[in-house]
């Protein structure tokens, strides 16, 4: 099979969050369907990606086989975590929000922050952001997405180890109803951590 740039773009995106569905391959190439279903049959049928239904009401998701992966910079995802799928999900949603209003940003993700801090000789330890958001002016932002309560002592661990990581000049958090209040809480003496509702659509200057 030829491979398009449009192809290497959709495996790039795929593997950055490790899967998706096909409503963000859509809005992310602006492409409808039947034209959308003919794109992913194609790639799969050339082994390059893999489509499995996860849950019985959701869309099925896509993600690389190893052949696949080969023509990004991760690893493919060998299965998916049933634990985090929102979560996943939500990193998505937050991605799209933070591009649309920031298009000359960089987005760097999970995946790729893990791997950059593997190679650099840290191994897999510590904490990592969800993402990270790169501005023009070289800020970095890193990006949390909480949708289920934690302990506070986790949360607070989360907190002050952004406190040493000087590259990092702020942390934005993106929470749900159930977990507002609380983060909301614990870094009301924090001014370098700014908090949203996962579905706030206003994105700080």
């Amino acid at each position: 099979m030829k491979m398009t740039d449009r192809d290497i773009e959709i495996l790039r995106f795929i593997n950055d969050f490790g899967f998706c569905e096909m409503p963000q391959i859509e809005r992310k190439f602006n492409v409808k369907k039947p034209r959308s279903y003919k794109i992913m049959r194609r790639l799969i049928k050339a082994g390059l990606v893999i489509h499995e239904r996860v849950f019985h009401n959701r869309h099925g998701i896509f993600r690389l086989s190893q052949h696949g992966a080969r023509h990004t910079e991760l690893p493919a995802m060998a299965n998916i975590p049933i634990g985090i799928y929102q979560h996943q999900l939500a990193i998505i949603e937050v991605y799209f929000k933070l591009i649309q209003q920031y298009p000359d940003a960089t987005w760097v993700s999970e995946r790729h922050l893990k791997q950059e801090k593997f190679i650099n000789g840290f191994g897999k330890r510590g904490h990592v952001a969800d993402g990270m958001l790169i501005l023009p002016n070289e800020k970095q932002i890193a990006l949390e997405i909480e949708l289920t309560l934690k302990g506070n002592n986790r949360l607070v661990k989360i907190i002050k180890s952004y406190a040493s990581q000087f590259s990092i000049k702020e942390v934005w958090y993106y929470c749900s109803e159930e977990t507002i209040n609380k983060v909301a809480r614990l870094v009301s003496n924090t001014p370098y951590i700014k908090i949203f509702r996962l579905k706030e659509r206003i994105i700080p200057d």
